[in-house]
């Protein structure tokens, strides 16, 4: 692709506009807890650096993320979801300051949706923020800028920022941001990438300083969690139907990755990954354990403030 330019820029997205959301719930008042989730990239082809919000087949890209990964929260809480200027697949390939340079329109958008939702849909619900892949490298860039000043902080269940990387070096930059350490806390956030055991330098998601929570048992302990504690892995089918594996696969943390042993590795193959890296599985392989998890948390936060 030709070197990205400020020409090379989409219309920002209206988040007045339902058209600027994949994603908004039918009846608001369903639960008592919303969701705000990031789809991973779904823009992988040569057309563009940033996805234009309009095109068809990007938005039925980023709404299979709905369907499959953002299941896990939405039958607990109310689900929104903005679409966003996200970077090409490509622009993982460029030197940091390039690579950020793009992912930061993707962040305004993402800035301002939270803004939007804050200011007309939230109506004081507390709230869980989930992501993957570049979603989750755009609301990591969005946490270390503004966590902590948004004054919404204490309305966070939790935040699961899977499949990208948040280091000791964001925590520096940003000590309002907590990390889990137990399957019950709240106001913090999880964050792992999935590789087979070894092949934590293979996978690009892994940077210098990742902190990895453990997603069978939700602390950062660098103890084996052996299969018998995953309560089923999911694999979904193209049109949706499902299968539930438990005890599919362990996990165990580290090098900066979550070291996971399956018990049939060739389902986690990528067509957009090096072998052993499990990243387009990071929310299947532990499913039903992250659902579980959603609930506890939603179950602590309102416990403690009854």
């Amino acid at each position: 692709m030709p070197p990205f330019t400020p020409a090379d820029v989409p219309p920002a997205p209206d988040y007045a506009e339902a058209s600027s959301w994949l994603d908004l719930p039918e009846n608001p008042d369903q639960f008592g807890v919303d969701i705000i989730w990031l789809y991973p990239t779904v823009l992988v082809d040569n057309s563009a650096w940033l996805m234009d919000i309009t095109r068809k087949d990007l938005i039925a890209g980023a709404a299979e993320s709905v369907a499959t990964e953002a299941r896990i929260f939405s039958g607990q809480a109310n689900l929104y979801a903005p679409l966003y200027r996200q970077m090409n697949l490509a622009g993982f390939n460029l030197p940091e300051e390039q690579r950020d340079a793009i992912v930061a329109y993707g962040e305004d958008d993402a800035k301002r949706a939270m803004a939007y939702y804050m200011e007309h849909y939230n109506k004081g619900r507390p709230f869980i923020l989930a992501a993957h892949s570049q979603g989750s490298y755009v609301l990591t860039q969005l946490l270390v800028d503004y966590w902590g000043k948004l004054g919404i902080e204490d309305q966070l269940i939790a935040g699961y920022v899977v499949g990208w990387s948040v280091t000791h070096q964001d925590l520096k930059d940003n000590p309002a941001i907590t990390i889990c350490e137990e399957a019950r806390q709240t106001g913090c956030f999880v964050s792992y990438n999935s590789v087979a055991p070894g092949r934590q330098e293979a996978s690009p998601l892994i940077l210098p300083g990742a902190i990895v929570v453990n997603p069978l048992t939700w602390t950062r302990e660098e103890t084996l969690a052996p299969a018998s504690r995953n309560r089923g892995s999911t694999f979904f089918n193209q049109d949706h139907t499902y299968q539930i594996l438990p005890e599919f696969a362990s996990a165990q943390i580290a090098d900066g990755g979550l070291a996971v042993v399956a018990k049939d590795p060739a389902r986690l193959n990528s067509p957009y990954f090096p072998q052993g890296v499990y990243h387009g599985y990071d929310y299947p392989l532990f499913y039903e354990n992250i659902m579980s998890n959603a609930a506890q948390r939603i179950q602590s936060y309102l416990d403690a403030r009854k």
